[in-house]
């Protein structure tokens, strides 16, 4: 049996709380439950119902382990465009910007293979200065 450590159960909780929040706001979104006033006040002209299914999908692929990475990257995306909506129309953003934190934390807890471009081993570095000597050698 695989043991886990404290940061993959660390990000499993932040990534659970992030999609669970979505879930909920998509799924009322999806439904209808959204109120129709407030979807007029943000000035949406697509079909909230889009943004639900969008928004559920994103959640869902940030659960799934082998699409998790995907999952990132869209959740983020909806998190900066929400940032962006609120930003626009001079309303606090604070919430969602807080949402893109945790899952961004969520991440690197539990898909540090996600950020693996961000590391540069040394070995790489001494092997492309031996490369570039060659060369201009």
């Amino acid at each position: 049996m695989k043991t886990r450590n404290w940061k993959t159960v660390g990000g499993w909780v932040l990534h659970g709380l992030v999609a669970g929040v979505m879930i909920l706001a998509g799924s009322a979104k999806v439904f209808g439950l959204f109120p129709p006033e407030e979807v007029a006040k943000l000035g949406l002209g697509l079909p909230i119902q889009v943004i639900g299914v969008g928004e559920l999908a994103s959640a869902i692929l940030l659960l799934i382990p082998r699409t998790s990475s995907l999952g990132l990257l869209l959740v983020s995306g909806f998190w900066g465009g929400a940032i962006c909506l609120h930003m626009s129309k001079a309303e606090p953003f604070v919430m969602q910007s807080v949402f893109l934190l945790v899952t961004w934390a969520g991440g690197y807890l539990r898909v540090p293979g996600a950020f693996g471009s961000f590391s540069v081993r040394s070995e790489s570095i001494r092997e492309r200065a031996g490369a570039t000597e060659a060369l201009t050698v």
